[in-house]
Protein backbone atom coordinates (compact mmCIF):
# COMPACT_ATOMS: atom_id res chain seq x y z
CA UNK A 1 0.00 0.00 0.00
CA UNK A 2 1.41 3.36 -1.02
CA UNK A 3 1.49 6.08 1.58
CA UNK A 4 2.06 9.82 1.67
CA UNK A 5 4.66 10.96 4.17
CA UNK A 6 3.99 14.31 5.85
CA UNK A 7 6.28 17.03 7.15
CA UNK A 8 4.45 17.68 10.44
CA UNK A 9 6.08 20.04 12.97
CA UNK A 10 6.04 18.75 16.55
CA UNK A 11 3.60 21.51 17.55
CA UNK A 12 1.06 20.22 15.00
CA UNK A 13 1.22 16.51 15.84
CA UNK A 14 -2.05 16.45 17.79
CA UNK A 15 -3.90 18.21 14.98
CA UNK A 16 -2.46 15.78 12.44
CA UNK A 17 -3.56 12.84 14.60
CA UNK A 18 -7.10 14.22 14.93
CA UNK A 19 -7.32 14.51 11.14
CA UNK A 20 -6.35 10.86 10.79
CA UNK A 21 -2.59 10.88 10.16
CA UNK A 22 -0.69 7.84 11.42
CA UNK A 23 2.67 7.75 13.15
CA UNK A 24 5.50 5.53 11.90
CA UNK A 25 7.68 5.16 14.98
CA UNK A 26 10.38 3.20 13.15
CA UNK A 27 11.04 6.06 10.73
CA UNK A 28 9.86 8.97 12.89
CA UNK A 29 7.36 10.32 10.37
CA UNK A 30 3.63 11.00 10.13
CA UNK A 31 1.88 9.62 7.06
CA UNK A 32 -1.47 9.18 5.31
CA UNK A 33 -2.42 5.89 3.60
CA UNK A 34 -2.20 6.32 -0.17
CA UNK A 35 -5.87 5.43 -0.74
CA UNK A 36 -7.08 8.20 1.57
CA UNK A 37 -7.84 11.79 0.56
CA UNK A 38 -4.78 13.77 1.63
CA UNK A 39 -6.28 17.20 0.90
CA UNK A 40 -6.90 18.03 4.60
CA UNK A 41 -3.17 17.57 5.14
CA UNK A 42 -2.14 20.04 2.42
CA UNK A 43 -0.14 22.28 4.75
CA UNK A 44 2.11 19.32 5.67
CA UNK A 45 2.56 17.73 2.26
CA UNK A 46 6.26 17.82 1.40
CA UNK A 47 7.48 20.05 -1.39
CA UNK A 48 8.82 17.47 -3.91
CA UNK A 49 11.26 19.90 -5.46
CA UNK A 50 11.76 23.44 -6.57
CA UNK A 51 8.65 25.49 -7.33
CA UNK A 52 8.57 26.24 -11.04
CA UNK A 53 5.46 28.32 -11.76
CA UNK A 54 4.28 31.53 -10.10
CA UNK A 55 1.80 34.31 -10.73
CA UNK A 56 0.38 37.35 -8.91
CA UNK A 57 -3.14 35.97 -9.43
CA UNK A 58 -4.83 32.90 -10.91
CA UNK A 59 -8.11 31.37 -12.08
CA UNK A 60 -10.00 28.39 -10.72
CA UNK A 61 -11.27 26.66 -13.86
CA UNK A 62 -14.20 24.25 -14.17
CA UNK A 63 -15.77 22.26 -16.99
CA UNK A 64 -17.03 18.74 -17.67
CA UNK A 65 -15.65 15.61 -19.31
CA UNK A 66 -16.75 12.01 -19.77
CA UNK A 67 -15.57 9.44 -17.25
CA UNK A 68 -13.63 6.55 -18.81
CA UNK A 69 -15.17 4.09 -16.33
CA UNK A 70 -18.87 4.95 -15.93
CA UNK A 71 -19.29 7.11 -19.08
CA UNK A 72 -21.00 9.77 -16.98
CA UNK A 73 -20.34 13.48 -17.45
CA UNK A 74 -18.32 14.66 -14.46
CA UNK A 75 -17.27 18.15 -13.43
CA UNK A 76 -13.51 18.64 -13.45
CA UNK A 77 -11.44 21.48 -12.07
CA UNK A 78 -8.00 22.97 -12.53
CA UNK A 79 -5.89 26.10 -12.53
CA UNK A 80 -5.28 28.68 -15.24
CA UNK A 81 -2.67 31.40 -14.98
CA UNK A 82 -3.07 34.79 -16.67
CA UNK A 83 -0.64 36.26 -19.19
CA UNK A 84 2.45 37.49 -17.41
CA UNK A 85 2.80 34.46 -15.12
CA UNK A 86 6.34 33.14 -14.81
CA UNK A 87 7.90 29.74 -15.47
CA UNK A 88 11.29 28.64 -14.13
CA UNK A 89 13.53 27.65 -17.04
CA UNK A 90 16.81 25.75 -16.74
CA UNK A 91 19.46 25.97 -19.46
CA UNK A 92 20.36 22.45 -20.64
CA UNK A 93 24.03 23.27 -21.10
CA UNK A 94 24.93 25.59 -18.23
CA UNK A 95 22.27 24.59 -15.72
CA UNK A 96 21.53 28.26 -15.10
CA UNK A 97 18.02 29.07 -13.96
CA UNK A 98 15.87 32.03 -14.90
CA UNK A 99 12.23 33.04 -14.53
CA UNK A 100 10.59 33.80 -17.86
CA UNK A 101 7.29 35.64 -18.25
CA UNK A 102 4.62 34.05 -20.44
CA UNK A 103 2.90 36.27 -22.98
CA UNK A 104 -0.31 34.22 -22.98
CA UNK A 105 -2.48 32.46 -20.36
CA UNK A 106 -1.74 28.82 -19.52
CA UNK A 107 -3.44 25.84 -17.97
CA UNK A 108 -1.10 23.94 -15.66
CA UNK A 109 -1.31 20.24 -14.90
CA UNK A 110 0.42 17.36 -13.15
CA UNK A 111 0.78 19.50 -10.04
CA UNK A 112 3.17 17.77 -7.66
CA UNK A 113 2.96 20.61 -5.16
CA UNK A 114 0.22 23.18 -4.71
CA UNK A 115 0.26 25.92 -2.11
CA UNK A 116 -2.19 25.19 0.74
CA UNK A 117 -4.23 28.38 0.20
CA UNK A 118 -4.96 27.31 -3.41
CA UNK A 119 -5.90 23.84 -2.16
CA UNK A 120 -8.41 25.43 0.21
CA UNK A 121 -9.85 27.55 -2.61
CA UNK A 122 -10.42 24.66 -4.98
CA UNK A 123 -11.73 22.38 -2.23
CA UNK A 124 -14.42 24.97 -1.51
CA UNK A 125 -15.68 24.25 -5.05
CA UNK A 126 -15.30 20.47 -5.19
CA UNK A 127 -14.37 17.40 -3.18
CA UNK A 128 -13.33 15.64 -6.38
CA UNK A 129 -9.95 17.36 -6.82
CA UNK A 130 -7.43 15.77 -4.51
CA UNK A 131 -3.99 14.25 -4.05
CA UNK A 132 -3.77 10.95 -5.94
CA UNK A 133 -1.24 8.40 -7.16
CA UNK A 134 0.24 8.80 -10.64
CA UNK A 135 0.96 5.14 -11.32
CA UNK A 136 3.26 5.65 -14.30
CA UNK A 137 5.79 7.54 -12.18
CA UNK A 138 4.77 6.17 -8.76
CA UNK A 139 4.39 9.71 -7.46
CA UNK A 140 1.49 11.73 -6.14
CA UNK A 141 -0.13 14.76 -7.72
CA UNK A 142 -3.33 16.82 -7.58
CA UNK A 143 -5.94 15.26 -9.87
CA UNK A 144 -9.69 15.05 -10.52
CA UNK A 145 -11.87 12.09 -9.56
CA UNK A 146 -15.26 11.26 -11.11
CA UNK A 147 -18.11 12.70 -9.06
CA UNK A 148 -20.23 9.60 -9.86
CA UNK A 149 -18.01 6.51 -9.56
CA UNK A 150 -14.80 7.89 -8.02
CA UNK A 151 -12.51 6.90 -10.91
CA UNK A 152 -9.37 8.98 -11.35
CA UNK A 153 -9.72 11.33 -14.32
CA UNK A 154 -6.10 11.74 -15.34
CA UNK A 155 -4.61 15.04 -16.38
CA UNK A 156 -3.71 13.99 -19.92
CA UNK A 157 -7.31 13.52 -21.02
CA UNK A 158 -8.50 16.45 -18.90
CA UNK A 159 -5.94 19.03 -20.06
CA UNK A 160 -4.19 17.72 -23.17
CA UNK A 161 -6.76 15.83 -25.28
CA UNK A 162 -8.22 18.06 -28.04
CA UNK A 163 -11.98 18.46 -27.75
CA UNK A 164 -12.12 17.24 -24.17
CA UNK A 165 -11.95 19.00 -20.81
CA UNK A 166 -9.84 22.15 -20.90
CA UNK A 167 -8.81 21.90 -24.56
CA UNK A 168 -11.96 23.01 -26.45
CA UNK A 169 -12.10 23.02 -30.24
CA UNK A 170 -15.10 25.34 -30.67
CA UNK A 171 -16.40 28.54 -29.12
CA UNK A 172 -19.37 26.59 -27.77
CA UNK A 173 -17.06 24.17 -25.95
CA UNK A 174 -14.95 27.06 -24.65
CA UNK A 175 -18.06 28.72 -23.24
CA UNK A 176 -18.54 25.65 -21.02
CA UNK A 177 -15.24 26.34 -19.27
CA UNK A 178 -15.83 28.78 -16.42
CA UNK A 179 -13.10 30.83 -14.77
CA UNK A 180 -13.15 32.24 -11.25
CA UNK A 181 -10.45 34.85 -10.68
CA UNK A 182 -8.51 34.72 -7.41
CA UNK A 183 -6.52 37.88 -6.68
CA UNK A 184 -3.87 36.17 -4.60
CA UNK A 185 -0.29 35.10 -5.42
CA UNK A 186 0.09 31.56 -6.76
CA UNK A 187 3.02 29.13 -6.61
CA UNK A 188 3.25 25.47 -7.55
CA UNK A 189 5.44 22.75 -8.95
CA UNK A 190 3.91 21.60 -12.23
CA UNK A 191 5.07 18.86 -14.56
CA UNK A 192 3.09 20.26 -17.49
CA UNK A 193 1.55 23.45 -18.82
CA UNK A 194 0.15 24.83 -22.04
CA UNK A 195 1.83 27.56 -24.05
CA UNK A 196 -1.22 29.70 -24.59
CA UNK A 197 -4.86 28.58 -24.48
CA UNK A 198 -6.95 28.31 -27.61
CA UNK A 199 -10.27 30.17 -27.35
CA UNK A 200 -9.42 31.47 -23.87
CA UNK A 201 -11.27 34.71 -24.60
CA UNK A 202 -14.52 32.74 -24.95
CA UNK A 203 -14.26 31.15 -21.49
CA UNK A 204 -16.60 33.14 -19.24
CA UNK A 205 -15.19 34.68 -16.09
CA UNK A 206 -17.35 34.68 -13.00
Amino acid sequence: MFRIDLAVPFADKDKARRLGARWDAAHGVWFVPGDRDASPFASWLPNPGQLNVRAPSYFLAATSRLCWRCSGSSRVHGFALPAGHEVLCVDDDSGEESWEAAEEPSFICYLEYLQPSAVARIRAHTAGYRYGLRRRTQTFYWVNFCEHCGAKLGDYDTFCEPGQGFMPLTREDAARVTLTRVNEPFTARADGWSFGVELFEFMPER
